[in-house]
């Protein structure tokens, strides 16, 4: 794969005077017949007349590579977008962890490999997430990492119950669930005690967030399967979160929809170690 027109994705709020993103520029723009796509919205900030400003819906379908500069937020917003165009994506990581991020800012020199071949492009199952209200059906979107149900400010347990293809598998007294795909299960679901999940299997990963029960397990599920969760709950605030970026207030007797998507996320490593390797190095010393 050839990599000539590519979109740069600033975060303005990770870098404020865009110290990064024109650095990563000069860097793009030394390499020969290489076209970089900005948001028109940063034209006045970039102050670079050889950059394409573009808006952003042309932006996307311009570029053959986005290059997002940022935190695992910004990679989980900006992969649901590109996937639904088949375009791959890269990080510059601004932010704490990175685990989705591929370079560091120290690391701009790696960006090379896009351009002699060295790289891979890791295909990630995404979810897709409806919510089934007695008016109809709502498509909430798509996450990477995962769909949580929980409670807004009050400390009460969550009543809620889990339906595979139509058929009950069990009831939660929790302070909400996690559905998480193999990406985030290094996520929240991770910090709910879930499981490590390596992205080359593909399932839906179910875990309870501090279960009123003698038993605390994650369930995990085929791709194949129909995920539902019934909000049995009467005057309380019950919230949906895809990924940390959608907040959806659900009311009683919703339910909540997940399947696979038939999207995937492309994510690109250019560097030599695996999955686990960056979960050592990111996450644990000692795993």
């Amino acid at each position: 794969m050839i990599f000539n027109n590519i979109a740069v994705i600033p975060n303005e709020k990770k870098d404020p005077f865009f110290e990064h993103t024109k650095n990563l520029i000069g860097y793009l723009l030394n390499i020969k017949d290489k076209n970089i796509f900005i948001n028109e919205i940063y034209k006045q900030k970039i102050n670079n007349c050889v950059v394409k400003y573009t808006n952003e819906e042309d932006l996307y379908k311009s570029c053959d590579l986005l290059i997002v500069l940022g935190g695992d937020g910004t990679i989980l917003r900006i992969a649901a977008k590109a996937s639904r165009l088949g375009k791959p994506v890269i990080g510059l990581n601004l932010g704490r962890l990175g685990f989705l991020s591929a370079v560091e800012p120290h690391e701009i020199n790696l960006f090379d490999n896009l351009f002699s071949g060295d790289f891979k492009i890791e295909e990630r199952m995404m979810i897709d997430i409806e919510i089934i209200k007695d008016s109809g059906v709502i498509q909430v979107g798509s996450a990477l990492n995962d769909a949580v149900i929980t409670h807004g400010a009050m400390s009460r347990l969550l009543e809620l119950d889990l339906f595979r293809d139509g058929a009950k598998i069990t009831h939660y007294r929790a302070d909400g669930v996690i559905i998480a795909t193999p990406t985030g299960s290094t996520a929240y679901s991770m910090s709910a005690g879930g499981p490590i999940i390596d992205p080359d299997i593909e399932c839906f990963c179910v875990t309870p967030i501090c279960p009123h029960s003698l038993v605390n397990r994650s369930l995990l599920f085929s791709p194949g399967s129909v995920l539902e969760i019934l909000n049995k709950n009467i005057n309380m605030d019950i919230y949906l979160t895809i990924d940390g970026q959608i907040n959806i207030k659900l009311d009683e007797n919703d339910i909540v929809r997940i399947k696979k998507s038939e999207f995937a996320a492309k994510l690109i490593s250019i560097k030599k170690h695996g999955f686990f390797d960056v979960v050592r190095a990111k996450i644990s010393e000692k795993f």
